[in-house]
Parts: C-alpha cells; sequence; structure tokens
C-alpha cells in the first residue's frame, strides 16, 4: 500500500481552513495534515491538475454544478478515461486492469476520479478474491465485517449471495456501509460474479447534494445535531436473510456481535475529511433517533432527511454485468441494492476499506 495520505491531505489544507467547523474539529484537521506531512513528502505535482482540488477549491458551488464542470474538462488523466453517469455523481473508468500491479500514479489517478465523481465503475474485470483484497490494500486497510462473515478461506471478502427464489433484504434500504460502527467503513469495492439478465441494479446517491438542496434554517437546525446509529434493526436475527444466523446450509453466515446491541453517536452532518464538504449522514437503515430526542420526537425530522437522499437528480442507476467492479465512497453517499429479479441467481463480492471518526 502506498502512502496517499499526505498527498491528499496535503493538496486540501487550505480548502479545509475555510470551512465553518468547530474549534475542536479543525484542530483534529490540523493534527492530520501535520502528522501525515511528517511521515512522507508529496512528490511535485506543479505539472498536473490535482482531481481533488479541483473539486474541493470552491466549496460554494453546489456539487452537481461542480460535477457538470468537471465532466467538460479535457485530459484530466494520464491512466485512465472517465466517462461521468450523470452531472450529480457516478462515472465509468476505461483503460485499466484492475488485476495487474498498476502503477502508484494510476493507483493515484483512480483514488482522485473516486474522490471527484463518488463512485466509480469499471467494465470488464476479473478479480479473483486475492486480486480484489490486493486492489483494496492499494488503498488504505481493510474493515472486516464484524456481522456477516468472509468467505471461508479469504475472510475480507464478502460474498454476497441471493440464490434464484431465495427471499433476501440484504442491502435493500439506504444505507452508508457500517455507519452503526464507531468508524464506519470509508469505502467499498464491490465485484460482480453471477447476475441476472436484468433486474438488480444498485442506486446510488449523492449526500454532498442532499446536504446542499437543505434551506438555510434546516443546515442551521442540524448544525452540532448527532444521531444515534445501531445494527440492530437491520440484522435483526430474527428476520434477517432467512434466519442465516443459525442456519448452516445458508451461503451467508452471520454471527452474533456486539455491534447488534451497541449503539454510535455520529454527527448528521458530517464534514469529508478530504474534500472539506459537508454531506448528509443520517440513513434509513441504521440511524434510529437523534441524540437527546425520543423516537417519535425524531421521526418527523429524520424522515425528511431520509427523503432527501434518493431524489432522482441526486442519484445514479448502475446496471451490472458479470465481471463489474464499483468502488464507492461512503462519506459522501449512500446507496440501495434493487432486488427487483428474484428469479435469477446473484452472486457479488465486497471488500470494505476502514475509516476514521465522522466529524
Amino acid at each position: 500500500m502506498i502512502n496517499f495520505t499526505s498527498k491528499r491531505i496535503t493538496k486540501s489544507i487550505s480548502v479545509l481552513k475555510k470551512t465553518t467547523a468547530t474549534a475542536a474539529a479543525t484542530n483534529l484537521r490540523k493534527a492530520q495534515v501535520s502528522t501525515a506531512a511528517a511521515a512522507i513528502k508529496p512528490k511535485d505535482d506543479a505539472n498536473r491538475n490535482s482531481k481533488a482540488m479541483i473539486l474541493a477549491k470552491d466549496l460554494t458551488i453546489p456539487i452537481g454544478e461542480l460535477r457538470v464542470k468537471l465532466a467538460t474538462e479535457k485530459d484530466l488523466f494520464r491512466h485512465i478515461e472517465a466517462t461521468p453517469v450523470t452531472a450529480c455523481l457516478g462515472a465509468e473508468l476505461t483503460g485499466i486492469d484492475l488485476a495487474t500491479k498498476l502503477s502508484d500514479d494510476a493507483i493515484e489517478e483512480i483514488w482522485e476520479a473516486y474522490l471527484m465523481f463518488g463512485v466509480v465503475f469499471f467494465r470488464n474485470q476479473k478479480l479473483s478474491p486475492e486480486n480484489q483484497t490486493a486492489l483494496a490494500l492499494r488503498f488504505g486497510e481493510i474493515d472486516r465485517h464484524p456481522i456477516v462473515k468472509g468467505m471461508d478461506n479469504h475472510p475480507d471478502v464478502l460474498e454476497i449471495i441471493k440464490e434464484a427464489g431465495a427471499p433476501t433484504n440484504f442491502g435493500e434500504t439506504w444505507h452508508s456501509d457500517n455507519s452503526y460502527m464507531n468508524t464506519p467503513s470509508l469505502g467499498s469495492i464491490l465485484h460482480s460474479i453471477e447476475v441476472p439478465p436484468v433486474g438488480n441494479d444498485t442506486m446510488f446517491s449523492c449526500a454532498y447534494g442532499a446536504y446542499d438542496s437543505l434551506s438555510p434554517k434546516m443546515k442551521e437546525v442540524l448544525d452540532g445535531l448527532s444521531a444515534i446509529h445501531t445494527a440492530g434493526e437491520a440484522f435483526n436475527p430474527g428476520t434477517v436473510s432467512g434466519g442465516s444466523f443459525d442456519n448452516p446450509e445458508a451461503k451467508m453466515k452471520y454471527q452474533k456481535s456486539q455491534e447488534l446491541v451497541t449503539e454510535t453517536i455520529h454527527p448528521m452532518v458530517r464534514t469529508h475529511p478530504e474534500t472539506g464538504r459537508k454531506a448528509l449522514f443520517v440513513n434509513s437503515m441504521f440511524t434510529t433517533r437523534i441524540e437527546g430526542m425520543s423516537q417519535m420526537e425524531s421521526k418527523p425530522i429524520l424522515d425528511y432527511l431520509f427523503s432527501q437522499i434518493g431524489l432522482p437528480h441526486l442519484t445514479c442507476r448502475y446496471r451490472w454485468k458479470a465481471g463489474d467492479v464499483a468502488m464507492w465512497d461512503n462519506r459522501c453517499l449512500q446507496h440501495v441494492a434493487i432486488g427487483d429479479n428474484s428469479s435469477h441467481r446473484r452472486i457479488m463480492r465486497r471488500v470494505t476499506l476502514k475509516g476514521d471518526k465522522p466529524f
């Protein structure tokens, strides 16, 4: 794994100083930058654009408008080509084979595209579990799922299997992966192994755009508020995926975990540590109430915020083919699996990247 921390944070330090975060969050970011800068000296980027900086340099421009501008830019990359999926998020990247040993420059360009577009897609990839794990390690530390067991010989790889005719509710509500953890997953890399001829797409929604769409007064209300996240409802042992906590024949096996009974508190609006942008950080799968309020008091506010996720102009919908790879940023978007085809088998493999504490 190469160290991008210095490059990414150093490039965004001037942007981060412009944000209106609290003094504690500002001190935290300064400490992160200082530590990273001491670890490695970034190489000279004077002769090339910094895509992370392009994305972050003007926080006053709504994310949709900014990404439309980026879509018209030419020669942003040297190793990949990026074709935006929608105005607000998503891009298909071509010209690269993820199963090969990629150069550090190519990996950095993939990461910059990831920051620019929130989710990036690669067609026609052939990744073994070893390849997928090795790819993830180029971007960061792997975050093993605390509840769903990984593959027998590859515990860091989560195999998501839906047999033809089998009921399942895995991922079929808008969510950010593992937001119930103290340090939610930074990102996810999902590889399609077997997919139906039609249906079972995945939708993604831009949490930057969801925050941007709020009124100034609502933003003021949310500033400083935190919410409770828990896995207890989404992974209820009595209802999830056909009772696979106790079924030894189940394709996907679950294990009892502390996360099923604990609650975690996160800010309702988080600041992206690399771009400095604010994103709505509540989701209907794991967020249960606002800190200091009852569920009844929280419900009207949360329901309204949940409704902002999934607004058509903030989303993109990806139709899978076998061999595709999607890589998304859990810090600034949410996703949902669409379970509209129960007559065909579907197999996906996911690896997640370890994140940090939201602020």
